[in-house]
């Protein structure tokens, strides 16, 4: 009789009315209990009463009880030394009691029916920790395959991770079924590492690149022709309503033409691998000058050569820009968002006419009413006089047709003649023009773009000359900092400029993201040689 048949409640109630001296039949009317219940408890505390008259009243004491095992008879010794052979020759990768015991039969005279034979099994497979992978688990281990797979342990590599508990727990005889749990992975897969580790050792558990037969290589690169052959035609060939395929209309329209069936997941991936990709149409500026790279090679020819006693001047005008309530980038506080009239009368316009000397990375600007031949006739005189004792000036701009007119090249060829010379002496004026439609050369125009955005964006000026002292004041602190720091034009600009004001054929020092006016550029001309 165990104590636990019961409720201990009923066991305590059990106790308190036999201390009263109520007997066993009156106890299991008081209580409801079954009457052989309680006389069997009734015989337990009779005993402690006997043998340990002061505990009978303490309900946690019980009388002590010993187990005896019941002695194990010769034929059931005789099987279980017969089990380590039964389960040694087994040949299967999975022990079964089923198996061994008719392995059993045949081999032994058979003493136990199946359901005894699989009672002393368990016991005895229990006992000795044997479960049923035993006969299928690694054996082996070489030193120095214990020492990798004890590294992939330790490894960051799942995978790794994976075969080195596999290989090393079946090695230690730990149930694959619990293995399985730990690497959460199918037991097929893990008996199927074990079993790779016992043929081929660690290589069979490398992985192997996938590789394609000859048969399947040619299929697949006939499908890339054949799709490379659909993407060159317009899909309104094939009746599609578009200007562009889509990888959807290529499936359907391969297997119209080629009657063969291909997802459209498949011609992503077969355009994928030969490159090609969605792309938007980029919107480039581009010179057709013929003398492009004549011209370009001229101008670097100069800047590398440029002497002490010369300057060279990247030239452009900014604007006309209309004065009024501008957009643009600013910190602004949670919940607000500012808002510029779409339609606003300008209070005034400017033009800035500006040369950007390179060697000391000094602006020169003045405000023009209009972009004609005057005003740059006007700007080389500001640049004689200002650079007076130099020996010799070099101007390039773009193609603009007041950039080539032939009172500015008179002009200039007056500046060069020896008798202009010897009444007023000063440096000699040569230009090196652009290539035509190549204003994304012009260094000045990275110049531009950093005044727009500190002055020209988010303002508000009251009238032309409120602009004008915030452009003058932009122009005498960027000038000052460069005396103050000699640098070529080419290193970062002072002031928040996008593009490095350097000349370089793959630049564009326009940015484009720059909306610092609306800016109507006359058509660009063709220019000449430049030469007086």
């Amino acid at each position: 009789m165990q104590y636990n048949t019961i409720p201990k409640s009923n066991v305590n109630a059990i106790r308190r009315l036999f201390i009263a001296g109520l007997n066993p039949h009156r106890i299991s009317l008081e209580t409801g209990l079954c009457y052989n219940t309680v006389r069997s408890y009734c015989m337990e505390f009779q005993q402690i009463r006997e043998m340990y008259p002061a505990k009978l009243s303490d309900t946690r004491f019980c009388l002590p009880r010993h187990i005896d095992k019941r002695a194990v008879s010769d034929r059931q010794l005789e099987l279980r030394s017969l089990l380590p052979v039964l389960v040694a020759a087994d040949p299967y990768k999975r022990l079964t009691p089923a198996n061994l015991f008719r392995r059993y039969q045949l081999r032994y005279t058979c003493k136990f029916s199946e359901n005894q034979f699989n009672k002393i099994y368990r016991q005895w497979a229990e006992e000795n920790k044997v479960n049923e992978f035993t006969s299928s688990r690694v054996k082996r281990i070489g030193p120095e395959e214990m020492k990798i797979l004890q590294d992939w342990r330790k490894s960051v590599n799942h995978r790794d991770w994976q075969h080195a508990v596999v290989i090393l727990s079946s090695y230690e005889g730990v149930c694959l079924r619990e293995v399985a749990k730990k690497v959460e992975l199918q037991l097929d897969t893990v008996e199927q590492w074990v079993a790779i580790f016992k043929l081929q050792e660690l290589e069979g558990l490398y992985r192997k690149p996938w590789t394609l037969n000859d048969g399947k290589k040619d299929e697949i690169a006939e499908k890339k022709r054949q799709l490379n052959a659909l993407i060159h035609q317009s899909p309104a060939l094939y009746g599609i309503a578009r200007t562009a395929w889509r990888t959807a209309d290529l499936a359907v329209v391969y297997r119209q033409v080629y009657k063969t069936a291909i997802s459209s997941a498949t011609v992503w991936q077969y355009l994928n691998d030969q490159g090609f990709r969605f792309r938007k149409a980029r919107v480039v500026l581009t010179s057709q000058d013929p003398d492009f790279c004549v011209k370009v090679e001229k101008i670097q020819a100069v800047l590398r050569d440029l002497g002490p006693k010369e300057r060279f001047f990247s030239i452009d005008e900014l604007g006309p820009w209309g004065i009024r309530m501008k957009g643009g980038w600013a910190f602004t506080a949670p919940g607000e968002q500012r808002k510029i009239p779409a339609h606003q009368r300008a209070k005034a316009y400017l033009i800035c006419t500006a040369a950007l000397e390179l060697s000391t990375n000094q602006v020169t600007h003045f405000y023009s009413p209009r972009k004609d031949s005057d005003e740059m006739i006007r700007l080389v005189d500001v640049l004689v006089s200002q650079y007076q004792n130099m020996d010799k000036l070099y101007l390039s701009w773009d193609a603009a047709p007041w950039h080539t007119s032939k009172k500015l090249k008179a002009h200039l060829k007056q500046l060069n003649s020896k008798v202009y010379g010897k009444k007023h002496p000063g440096p000699l004026v040569e230009l090196a023009p652009l290539p035509s439609c190549a204003q994304f050369l012009n260094v000045i125009e990275s110049v531009f773009s950093g005044l727009a955005k500190a002055v020209l964006h988010n303002s508000d000026y009251a009238d032309a000359n409120d602009c004008k002292a915030a452009i003058d004041c932009y122009f005498e602190r960027r000038n000052l900092h460069y005396l103050e720091h000699p640098k070529r034009a080419g290193n970062k600009i002072w002031g928040g400029e996008l593009i490095k004001p350097i000349f370089s054929a793959g630049q564009n020092c326009k940015d484009p993201r720059s909306r610092y006016s609306a800016v109507h550029k006359s058509k660009p001309g063709r220019i000449g040689s430049g030469r007086p």
